[in-house]
């Protein structure tokens, strides 16, 4: 009986290991090259002068890289609030995985790579809507989405919740906004006042495969 139970905690410290060593032979690439794009949709609460607003956003990048997001806030008719609601599209830039891929410096552990290559660059515009009249908005008048698209640039970070490119991240973005009005020189509102947001993020990550490439033949040639 002893001869059995030390032969199956044996069989069962080897699984431990063999799973183990599994684990940490990898290549780097954490599931993120499953497919050639990669969606992100996201959602949480966004710091803006006046209150706070649900934001929420979606992207869509090639080779986790590059490409279109569109985005939308919500400030459910907070009075305080300069910019009531807005939406928006831009481009998102990732320029850290390929080439820290390429140069084999995806080392680990998982969550520091992710996080590394997770820094964003974000360039977009938008169109607000300032709401009814109220302490920090607009006369009556000007109510109801601008005309003019405003411009919004920022930055973005994210850490994954798993060890794995495709999962829950949670991430910060912060954004510099000047809306159309400011732009064409009917407001002269100060950096906050122009609808800068500081967002705070729970994102979904998701490759797949839109058969732009074949990244089965580069990931045997690495």
């Amino acid at each position: 009986m002893r001869a059995r139970a030390a032969s199956l905690a044996a069989l069962l410290g080897a699984a431990v290991l063999s799973g183990t060593a599994r684990a940490d032979d990898t290549d780097g690439a954490y599931g993120r090259l499953d497919g050639d794009m990669l969606f992100i949709g996201s959602v949480g609460p966004a710091l803006e002068a006046g209150g706070v607003v649900l934001e929420t956003h979606v992207d869509l990048l090639y080779l986790q890289s590059v490409g279109p997001y569109v985005r939308y806030t919500e400030g459910f008719g907070q009075e305080e609030l300069r910019i009531q609601r807005s939406v928006g599209a831009g481009l998102e830039l990732r320029p850290l995985f390929l080439a820290r891929y390429a140069l084999d410096l995806e080392k680990g552990p998982a969550h520091l790579d992710l996080f590394a290559d997770s820094f964003a660059l974000i360039a977009g515009v938008f169109w607000a809507d300032p709401g009814e009249p109220g302490p920090r908005r607009p006369p009556p008048g000007e109510d109801g989405f601008d005309l003019e698209p405003g411009l919004e640039l920022g930055l973005g970070l994210e850490v994954p919740l798993l060890p794995n490119g495709n999962g829950p991240f949670v991430g910060v973005q912060a954004l510099a906004r000047w809306p159309g009005s400011y732009l064409v020189g009917r407001s002269d509102a100060g950096f906050l006042d122009r609808g800068a947001l500081l967002i705070f993020t729970l994102a979904w990550h998701q490759a797949f495969d839109a058969g732009l490439v074949d990244l089965r033949d580069s990931r045997a040639g690495r």
